[in-house]
């Protein structure tokens, strides 16, 4: 019934013999149509599916554990916890195939591992601080924010290149379709390296003073970088100017994020406020409250927003386009302080580090 194509031609009364025959050869293809039409239906891809609650519950109130409980064997697998007290805390960052984990703790331990099966490609302790991490081109080398300098290494943990011209770094991004790395730090300076090159393309003084957040819009390659006079800047390697200037928060912007067609970027300061802008007229569209100013932002492929404050995590489903009143999920981590997330591609799983 689903695939049916109205009622059919009756050619029992014609008396034409050519048309008869003709319109029969429709009426089979029309019905060879709806049987194929039906056996490739388990084909199609399938709907996304969301966390639905029954009578008086809550979706922010399901736990990982129950929910660990009742999904699929292969679901539950994805959930688990690596508890590394000693050298944290850690920025985790994934592949862009979603394959790999990269871990950088403050004190120096990095680590990649293939998460879904469980195995660890490469550990190197480089004993200094670590500020930040992040994967090139693929998961074969990724790049460290170290104390003075920029640090880069393959998947067997050897160091292969010291970025010199890159001090005191304290967030970066990798633009994928570009090769470029761009870098940002204590002295405000937003330096773009060509890691197919090894040169230095540019280096653009910002002229904000020291900043912490950096994030990057995946539909044009435009770095956002927000400062501490409340302003969110947006910037190309091609312009020693910024190209958008917005004044976001009254206090520090502590984290940026952008989705992925484009169209909406969420910023958090130290007000204690989390706004969602539209980027197609640079004007808010709303805002959130967050008892702790929000340390971490990231929104995924499938327009879910995750913010982390203190030792808390909520997602927020349809919060862009619209206002949600409420979190989608939300999760406690007891005695460990956020310091980043970030969703894993074509995957349901958020890691926090």
């Amino acid at each position: 019934v689903k695939y049916t194509r109205g009622e059919g031609n009756t050619v029992a009364e014609i008396k034409d013999k050519k048309l008869k025959m003709q319109l029969a050869r429709a009426e089979k293809a029309v019905k060879d149509a709806q049987i194929k039409a039906a056996q490739a239906e388990i084909l199609l891809p399938s709907e996304a599916g969301m966390l639905e609650a029954e009578g008086m519950e809550k979706t922010q109130r399901f736990t990982q554990v129950a929910l660990k409980d009742a999904v699929d064997v292969g679901s539950a697998k994805k959930v688990f916890t690596l508890r590394l007290e000693d050298l944290g805390p850690y920025t985790a960052a994934y592949s862009r195939n979603g394959r790999h984990l990269l871990m950088g703790g403050k004190l120096g331990h990095l680590a990649v591992c293939d998460w879904q099966k469980g195995t660890v490609t490469c550990e190197v302790q480089v004993k200094e601080t670590v500020r930040d991490v992040a994967f090139l081109h693929n998961e074969t080398m990724f790049a460290a924010a170290q104390r003075k300098y920029v640090y880069v290494y393959d998947n067997t943990g050897l160091e292969v290149h010291c970025m010199r011209s890159h001090i005191e770094v304290n967030r970066m991004v990798y633009l994928p379709y570009h090769y470029l790395l761009a870098t940002v730090g204590n002295a405000g300076y937003l330096k773009y390296q060509d890691t197919s090159t090894g040169k230095l393309v540019a280096e653009i003084r910002t002229r904000l003073g020291r900043c912490d957040s950096m994030n990057l819009n995946p539909s044009n390659a435009v770095c956002l970088l927000g400062h501490s006079n409340g302003t969110v800047t947006m910037w190309t390697p091609s312009v020693t100017t910024p190209i958008v200037k917005m004044l976001c928060h009254k206090g520090p912007v502590t984290c940026v994020a952008a989705d992925r067609g484009g169209r909406y970027m969420a910023t958090a300061g130290m007000d204690g406020q989390m706004n969602v802008w539209d980027l197609r007229t640079y004007k808010r569209v709303h805002s959130y409250y967050t008892p702790v100013p929000a340390t971490s932002l990231d929104i995924s492929q499938r327009g879910l927003l995750a913010v982390g404050y203190g030792t808390k995590t909520e997602i927020w489903a349809d919060a862009l386009a619209a206002k949600a009143h409420k979190p989608y999920m939300s999760h406690h981590s007891p005695g460990c302080s956020l310091r980043s997330l970030a969703f894993c591609p074509y995957e349901d799983v958020l890691g926090l580090g």
